[in-house]
């Protein structure tokens, strides 16, 4: 039996032992999508996510939690200067770090990224940085690279004299060291489904479980009940080589989810789902 098979089966067995199985006793399984089907990645919308709340795609962030706001740069007065916001409720609680759009051309990531920077905490600080690739999305058209090829999620853990990317990543590495959060957010979108290749749209990466286990098992089976997005997610490990995902888990120690969305779908639907991912893992930790 594959990997997927028996872990999906051990999902079943858990929901059936915890009475978290549907009315039917299924699992919803995530599906990948038919290769041999051309399909449109970024597909046309018609609203403004500059210009709305989270709680314009769902019950997301709706509470009004007083919250302090602040922001520091990395890489200042140089070219490659960007800037993390610093969001701190009133009340004691850890500090989490979330990384939105790595990858400037995945934009419900970073778009994702933007909105919870308007939210509240009552608890905790939270720091986000979006998008981690401003050059990328802003470029016409947008691109996953910092300039020409260079590749921000296979630089880390970075040079501090390398390449553009490479000086970026370092300065990103570096600040996430010195935060030294409890979890930290990678959040990405996939738009490759050919076949040979894993398919990793709408899927939660992971490097190492250790020290969110039940965390990511009990999130895992939310979207499979349907009661978290609005499609069933995938898991895939380990994150690639140079990533976020793996050299924060494997340098540091600390726990990383990617969240992959599918460009493919549409925008709206792709924010709500990742939203509630943040949405999910905040309240976790107290931060909501």
């Amino acid at each position: 039996m594959s990997t997927s098979k028996r872990f999906y089966c051990l999902i079943a067995a858990i929901m059936m032992l915890t009475g978290m199985a549907t009315a039917t006793g299924e699992v919803r399984m995530a599906v990948r999508p038919d290769p041999s089907v051309e399909v449109v990645l970024d597909p046309p919308y018609d609203f403004d996510p500059d210009q709305m709340l989270p709680r314009d795609f769902g019950d997301y962030f709706t509470q009004d939690h007083e919250v302090e706001v602040t922001s520091y740069p990395l890489l200042p007065g140089t070219e490659w200067e960007n800037e993390v916001l610093v969001l701190k409720g009133k009340e004691e609680g850890p500090t989490l770090y979330l990384i939105a759009g790595v990858h400037g051309g995945e934009i419900a990531a970073w778009m994702t990224g933007n909105l919870v920077k308007k939210a509240g905490l009552k608890a905790g600080t939270l720091h986000i940085l979006s998008p981690a690739n401003p050059w990328g999305a802003n470029r016409s058209p947008r691109t996953r690279y910092v300039t020409s090829e260079e590749d921000l999620n296979r630089s880390f853990p970075g040079k501090p004299d390398g390449n553009a990317a490479e000086m970026v990543a370092d300065a990103l590495f570096q600040d996430v060291k010195r935060v030294n959060p409890t979890f930290v957010f990678d959040l990405h979108e996939a738009a490759t489904n050919v076949e040979g290749r894993d398919f990793l749209g709408n899927s939660l990466i992971y490097t190492s479980l250790e020290k969110m286990n039940d965390l990511y098992l009990d999130m895992l089976l939310e979207t499979q009940l349907g009661t978290l997005t609005s499609v069933p997610f995938d898991f895939f490990s380990p994150g690639p080589a140079g990533s976020v995902n793996r050299t924060i888990s494997e340098l540091l120690g600390l726990p990383v989810i990617t969240v992959e969305t599918y460009r493919a779908d549409p925008l709206e639907m792709r924010i709500a789902n990742q939203l509630s991912i943040v949405q999910y893992v905040l309240q976790h930790y107290g931060l909501i």
